[in-house]
């Protein structure tokens, strides 16, 4: 069984659950966060107790996976994002992709992004020739619109394959009910912890031959329309302008101080209206709205930091 992702993370976490919960747990793997500068001793010795106790149950009421690592495929491509017209990743995504990485500047950008496109591509031919030959694959995404772009990407990918393996789709929730009472949402599988992956098996379905041309048609039907964004929508991808996310963005940056912090309003952002999209995006939205007057840059970026850690003024 071929396994693919859209996001790194995701493929982290994915391989990480392939041996998640077999054998006895062992402790002094958790991690432990507490609030505050300054905690103290007690503070930090109940809060690795309580880290502990979650981390032994994830463990427990884990259920493997069982795949071969080999097995694994991640095509974190950003396909909400930018122009599709491409049959396989190239200069389309590339420039793409070097816009959203530009928020964090790197001196090794664009080998990054050379590596990051070739595998891309071989991975996808190895997808392919694998499923052509028989081999099933599974296919993990959720409503996240680069998950949902990814996931009928690969649709229109192994559709003219005359002869495939057994396609099967597996959707994560938006939320899941926890053991302790409370509500988890999900913005994509990225955010699955090991142990939660094989819960979701259950939800595999069969991605039957009018599905996966069903998907396939409307993936060419948005590389035609090629517009600068993909929503999900009403549960079906559309094309949208670049100003579909503006009166989120705007509505949150209204409640700011006049003089705030940029990095500490684009994470307002992302936590309050959970838009399923990234930092990247929302801080190229709002270096738009200082080009056009509404705010001016007060401090510069930190040297070591993204370009929105910066202190920014709202222009009355």
């Amino acid at each position: 069984m071929l396994e693919v992702v859209f996001s790194r993370s995701a493929y982290g976490s994915r391989r990480v659950a392939q041996s998640y919960g077999v054998g006895p747990y062992r402790s002094g793997t958790a991690v432990a966060f507490v609030e505050g500068d300054q905690p103290t001793e007690e503070e930090l010795h109940d809060a690795q107790m309580q880290a502990e106790e979650r981390a032994r149950r994830d463990w427990e009421n884990a259920v493997s996976l069982g795949s071969e690592r080999n097995d694994s495929y991640c095509f974190d491509l950003a396909l909400s994002v930018g122009e599709i017209t491409e049959t396989e990743p190239g200069e389309q995504r590339r420039a793409t992709l070097k816009k959203l990485a530009s928020v964090w500047p790197r001196e090794d950008m664009e080998q990054e992004l050379e590596e990051e496109l070739q595998n891309a591509r071989q991975d996808l031919a190895s997808v392919l020739a694998r499923c052509a030959g028989g081999e099933d694959v599974r296919v993990w995404y959720s409503h996240n619109p680069d998950e949902m772009c990814g996931m009928h990407w690969l649709m229109a990918q192994l559709h003219p394959l005359k002869q495939r393996g057994t396609v099967y789709l597996i959707q994560i929730p938006a939320w899941n009910d926890q053991e302790d009472t409370t509500v988890r949402t999900y913005q994509g599988c990225g955010e699955l912890g090991p142990g939660e992956w094989g819960k979701y098996l259950s939800l595999q379905r069969e991605g039957k031959p009018a599905l996966v041309e069903a998907c396939a048609q409307r993936w060419r039907e948005l590389q035609k329309e090629n517009a600068p964004l993909r929503i999900y929508l009403n549960g079906r991808l559309q094309s949208a302008p670049e100003e579909v996310y503006d009166s989120y963005i705007l509505r949150e940056l209204k409640t700011q101080e006049r003089e705030f912090v940029e990095a500490r309003a684009i994470g307002m952002i992302l936590g309050k209206y959970q838009l399923g999209i990234g930092d990247a995006w929302i801080a190229q939205r709002i270096e738009q709205f200082v080009k056009e007057g509404l705010f001016e840059v007060l401090t510069p970026p930190d040297s070591d930091g993204p370009t929105y850690s910066r202190t920014l003024r709202k222009k009355m």
